[in-house]
């Protein structure tokens, strides 16, 4: 008998030297730094403002989260950033999809040219738009709220288009059933379309959230009382101001970086279950006509 032919996937010997170099690079490049800062915010005071690379906290402490907490009440901007970031995420998520669902419709009319002035909106940089959109603000009367930052990206280039993919794979039949029963244009796109889109709504949420829960230019330009401040711009204060203290205490490394911590723990929890349909939504509705 002949003996079958052995296939391997295996990489030559250089090639996998390569890649184990290249993840190893990426880990001492991306890991440390990130070790430092979680050392760091689990330090004592004393040992934070030291000079050297901390990657092991010794003692161990929580004193750096409960003054960062407590004494410079972090917990009001992590409020402030809740509220404006999931209340602006829905209302993304909703004008968006509603949006993609109009576009499904090939009778609307001027459909095409509506597209292309979709697709333009994602070729301007956002700084270009910031005196505009504080003069319109500012006529509004909405300086200095959050309904500034809720309405600010109510929708967005690109998660229209992922939507109206994500819509137009959906077999025409299921609609034209909905239809015959008397259902209206809205009442399909609640009960159909939008039941049947989880993964894109997951992807669009995600994003939105993850840039509203981040953004420091556009809150600093609308925003100037400290009250209303969100988490990164607290944090950008507290690590590049000079004078960074609350009252009379000075702000130690250890709390500075207990803060960036904080700041960032939600949103990894947030990629940590919704990763599964970050995925395979910005894949799937990418690929779908």
């Amino acid at each position: 008998m002949l003996n079958k032919p052995q296939f391997t996937d295996r990489l030559p010997l250089p090639a996998r030297a390569l890649v184990y170099a290249s993840v190893l690079f990426v880990i001492i490049t991306m890991g440390i730094p990130m070790l430092n800062v979680l050392a760091v915010s689990f330090s004592t005071r004393i040992k934070s403002d030291a000079p050297g690379l901390i990657l092991f906290p010794a003692p161990f402490t929580f004193e750096a989260y409960d003054f960062i907490w407590n004494y410079v009440n972090l917990w009001k901007p992590f409020l402030n950033t809740v509220y404006v970031a999931v209340t602006g995420m829905l209302l993304h998520v909703f004008v968006s999809s509603l949006a993609g669902y109009v576009l499904i419709h090939k009778e609307m009319p001027y459909r095409k040219l509506l597209i292309t002035f979709v697709m333009l909106t994602m070729t301007v940089p956002g700084e270009l738009t910031l005196v505009s959109l504080y003069e319109a603000n500012k006529q509004l009367h909405l300086i200095n709220t959050y309904t500034a930052l809720i309405l600010h990206g109510a929708a967005g280039g690109f998660s229209i288009l992922l939507m109206r993919n994500y819509f137009s794979s959906v077999p025409p039949s299921l609609p034209e059933a909905a239809r015959i029963d008397g259902a209206s244009d809205f009442s399909i796109f609640r009960k159909v379309y939008f039941p049947l889109s989880i993964p894109g709504i997951m992807t669009i949420g995600t994003l939105n959230l993850i840039g509203r829960w981040n953004n420091i230019t556009f809150t600093v330009t609308l925003i100037s009382d400290m009250a209303k401040w969100t988490m990164p711009v607290v944090l950008r204060w507290l690590l590049f101001s000079p004078n960074s203290v609350s009252g009379t205490d000075y702000v130690f490394a250890n709390s500075k970086m207990a803060a960036v911590i904080l700041t960032a723990f939600p949103l990894a929890l947030l990629y940590f279950f919704t990763q599964r349909f970050f995925t395979g939504g910005v894949m799937l509705g990418s690929t779908k006509e």
